[in-house]
């Protein structure tokens, strides 16, 4: 009544030669494409770590919020310098926003006349609110512009459009190489 493991082998290897072998090989290797297929429609689960998939999301909106927001100021800035009538601003920024969290570090010298040895440990200091824990942020660095479009009325003349570049220059410390200004189209 014993089937032993060479017996499994001799019929296993005489199923899948010839035409029945080929048969069975490609379906199998279709139903694994299928299921491949089919795990990229389901949804993904998010990492352990705490991040939720949402984060890098609120990121990205908050620095396109930061930019928006500093088009706007500088566009209105810009539009009561004499001479540039409406201005509509562009800038391109790199990066993304980066938070610094506080931590609290210890370092520990130990000095022997064989060896010195130096080891630190950080501690990151955390705010519980509402039952969840959340890294207190120490300061947030805002993603950095690297050049800007400014479109106005004056831009035509280069009095004007100096004025601008100045102006835009030091208030995003931009080279003037960076910066871009045109006449706008009555």
């Amino acid at each position: 009544m014993g089937v032993g493991i060479q017996d499994i082998g001799r019929r296993a290897g005489r199923l899948l030669t010839g035409r029945r072998g080929t048969l069975i090989i490609t379906v199998m290797g279709l139903a694994a494409i299928a299921l491949i297929f089919l795990s990229e429609l389901l949804p993904k689960k998010s990492e352990s770590s705490g991040k939720t998939a949402a984060e890098p999301a609120q990121s990205a909106s908050a620095d396109s919020d930061y930019t928006e927001r500093t088009e706007r100021q500088l566009a209105e800035l810009l539009s009561r310098i004499r001479g540039v009538g409406h201005a509509e601003l562009i800038l391109t920024a790199e990066g993304s926003g980066e938070y610094i969290y506080a931590e609290e570090t210890e370092k520990k010298t130990d000095s022997s006349p064989d060896a010195a040895s130096e080891s630190s440990k950080s501690r990151l200091f955390v705010s519980e609110r509402s039952g969840s824990k959340d890294a207190l942020v120490r300061k947030v660095l805002n993603p950095r512009f690297v050049g800007a479009l400014v479109i106005c009325e004056g831009g035509s003349d280069a009095a004007v459009r100096e004025r601008v570049i100045k102006a835009v220059s030091a208030a995003l410390d931009l080279p003037s190489s960076k910066i871009c200004v045109e006449s706008r189209i009555n």
